[in-house]
Order: C-alpha cells, then structure tokens, then sequence
C-alpha cells in the first residue's frame, strides 16, 4: 500500500512547523482530529471492496479502496471562524468501477460542522467533476444544510436502529439527502444509507422523476487504521 502524507497549503507547512510553540500559548490556532466514532463508519482500509448492485438492472458492480493519502488542512479566519487545522483522509477509489465514484474524503469536524464529538464529514466525489457532501451527522436533524451548489443542501433525515437490505440487518444507519444542481436547472435528490462498519449501504439518484438506486450485496472491509493518523 502506498502511504502518503501531504500538506496542502503552504500556510498549513507553517503550522505544523510552529505547532508547539502555538500550542503553548493563550492564542494557540486548535487542531482537530478525525473522531474514532465516524472513522467506524467512513474509514476503510486497502484493499476494502463492496459490491452494490442495481437495483433495476440487478447489475452488480465492484468498487474498491485503492490508495489512502493523509493530510492536514488549513482554515483561513473568515467571518463564521477562525484559523484552525484539521485532519484529512482520502480514500481513493479504483477507478475502472462503473458507479463513476473516485474517491471519498474524510475531514475532521471544526465549530462550524456541528455540535459534539461526532462533528466529522464525509464527502464524495465523481468521475465527471462533481462532488457533495453525503454524511454529516454533527448537524441538527431535519434541518436542512444550505452549503451552496457544489456541496448541495445536506439533511439528516433519521438514525435506523436497524436497517434490513439483501438478506443483511445493520445497525445504527444514517440517513441522510443531498439536495443539488449539476449543471442544470434540475434538482438533482441525494439519499445516502451509512451504516456503522460497513459504510454507505445503499444510494438513491432522483432526477426529473426518475430513480437510480443501488444497494449492497456483498462486502470485504478491513478497518485496520494504524497507517494513518
């Protein structure tokens, strides 16, 4: 496996290099880690693969963690926070699968994602460019999430005690939607399944009426973390 470490602006370099000296003092700029909790839900080691299926088709198709970088990022002060440093984990997915997902993207949780612990965010991205934010559990329930147009308009919907899906009971699932535009005058609707050590169980796509859906048929995970922060 491939392990990379990356600093993705010149400003987080300074940081990290000035860490203990900040950390000492009154003004220290605070840091945030990936909780255990969410990384129970998002985080996968290589090679963790999950086969989905289509639902209409029943298609099944393959996708696979293929690469993990881990990175800090850096928030510049801006009217709603101030400068603060937070973990990111990438998962980077094999690409040759058919379900145009390249990679999901862990972040740590900041003062404006949320309240408590479980604060953290899980983002995807697609092969034609696109991108939102599909599970955000630190944010109030019901309320909707108005974060613009690439990230789209995020909701928790419920917490499923128990969620039953092709023969299989999971516990603990996160329902979330995404409500967005690509390019178009057409809402695209998001609804998102997250389930505790198995990740995102089943995905809804509905636009001007029509469905994709597609849910989990089979899996292999390992959760193993120690190669990342």
């Amino acid at each position: 496996m491939k392990k990379t470490t990356k600093i993705i602006f010149l400003s987080a370099l300074v940081f990290i290099l000035g860490l203990g000296a900040c950390n000492s003092g009154k003004n220290a700029v605070p840091y945030y880690k990936i909780s255990k909790k969410f990384k129970a839900y998002c985080f996968f080691n290589v090679p963790s693969n999950w086969t989905y299926q289509n639902d209409s088709t029943k298609v099944t198709d393959n996708l696979k963690v293929a690469d993990i970088n881990s990175y800090y990022g850096f928030h510049s002060p801006d009217n709603i926070a101030g400068a603060y440093s937070y973990d990111v984990i990438d998962l980077d997915f094999d690409t040759t699968n058919r379900l145009n997902l390249v990679k999901g993207s862990i972040t740590a949780g900041n003062p404006t994602t949320g309240a408590g612990s479980f604060r953290d965010q899980y983002w995807l991205f697609f092969k034609n460019g696109n991108y939102l934010l599909a599970f955000a559990p630190g944010y109030p329930m019901g309320e909707e999430q108005r974060l613009g147009n690439n990230p789209g308009f995020y909701t928790n919907v419920e917490i499923l005690p128990k969620f039953q899906l092709n023969g299989m009971t999971y516990d603990s699932v996160y329902h979330t939607q995404v409500r967005k535009t690509e390019g178009t005058p057409d809402t695209v609707n998001y609804q998102f399944y997250f389930a505790l050590h198995y990740g995102l169980v089943k995905w809804l796509r509905t636009v001007k009426g029509k469905t994709a859906s597609y849910s989990l048929k089979a899996s292999d995970l390992n959760q193993e973390n120690k190669a990342v922060r």
